[in-house]
């Protein structure tokens, strides 16, 4: 099939001629899903045309287009010709004058601007959307693109936007209990966030920063566990947060890394099996922590787990059964 591929164009760094590409340079949670899904697509023998992140690496079956602007990407993608346009802008760069079969993957905390043809990244978030029978895909992983590491440092890790929402602090708190060092990396737009962090956890915290490549492959790959204490509150556009999909757990687990998660959100759906879900807004002692600790699954079990459930070639079939509905006229809501 030939699929054209529409992402949100997002500027990286303070260079206004540089966007975040697919695979991202650094953090770039949706570029990530888009890769790994390319991967997999390409796999399986289709024509992509990549809308929304210029200047993303040159491969086999892939255009990368420079077009950004809503009103000109219409243009592009009826050159281009595709059977299906995916969506995963929440319609931001999809040209409302597009008329070709349609699907949106929804990777936000919201009801999603375009409801026809959604696709959700898990039963909650599909759930918080309003609706009750749109297909859930769950975010991909390629595990040529981690790095398996079975043998682990004595560390554990926080990936993600350093907020509120994601559970950083809990994740600190959890890292002292356990007596256990705590990397955080990624970007922290709220610096006052940040400062009290470490003002709080100085023996605890190693700030990096935001991370790309193979450093963050191998900082995935090496950490005890990786933590996702996402929160209910504190969320980036108000109201409830509810965790839509959770790249960081697949990946985690894909390298061979257990996961201790809250269960907000899509988390208690894929957490079991690669990892352990502790309710929100528990307590957690020195013994608890532990314990939790010594009870999570071994590297390899977990990789297994990860490429089974969530491998790229999994998720692209799919993904290619749900295109091929909406080309042959299906609607659902």
């Amino acid at each position: 099939m030939k699929v054209a591929m529409v992402i949100p164009p997002y500027r990286y760094g303070a260079d206004p001629s540089q966007w975040i590409t697919v695979p991202p340079q650094g953090y770039g949670g949706i570029q990530w899903v888009v890769a790994t899904l390319m991967d997999g697509l390409l796999e399986a023998g289709c024509e992509i045309l990549l809308l929304g992140a210029p200047g993303s690496p040159v491969q086999d079956g892939v255009t990368v287009s420079d077009t950004v602007e809503t009103a000109d990407i219409h243009a592009v993608i009826e050159a281009f010709g595709p059977d299906i346009v995916h969506d995963h802008s929440n319609t931001a760069a999809l040209p409302a004058n597009n008329h070709r079969p349609t699907v949106s993957t929804h990777h936000l905390n919201s009801v999603p601007e375009l409801q026809t043809n959604g696709i959700y990244l898990s039963r909650a978030q599909r759930t918080a959307a309003g609706s009750a029978s749109a297909p859930v895909i769950r975010l991909p992983v390629n595990p040529a693109r981690c790095q398996f590491q079975e043998v682990k440092d004595d560390y554990l890790l926080f990936l993600g936007r350093v907020s509120a929402h994601k559970g950083v602090r809990e994740a600190a708190a959890f890292a002292r209990a356990v007596g256990v060092p705590l990397t955080v990396a990624g970007p922290a737009w709220e610096k006052d966030y940040l400062d009290a962090l470490l003002a709080d956890f100085p023996h605890t915290v190693r700030y990096v920063g935001e991370v790309g490549g193979s450093a963050r492959t191998r900082l995935i790959a090496h950490a005890r566990a990786q933590l996702v204490l996402s929160q209910p509150w504190g969320g980036p556009f108000g109201g409830r947060w509810i965790e839509p999909g959770a790249t960081v757990v697949s990946e985690a687990a894909a390298s061979g890394t257990p996961v201790i998660a809250t269960d907000n959100g899509c988390l208690p759906e894929i957490v079991p099996g690669v990892g352990t879900v502790l309710p929100t807004g528990r307590e957690i002692t020195p013994g608890d922590a532990k314990a939790v600790l010594a009870s999570l699954p071994t590297a390899q079990v977990v990789r297994e787990t990860a490429v089974d459930r969530w491998g790229h070639h999994t998720i692209a079939r799919q993904y290619l059964a749900v295109y091929k509905r909406a080309v042959s006229g299906e609607v659902w809501t």
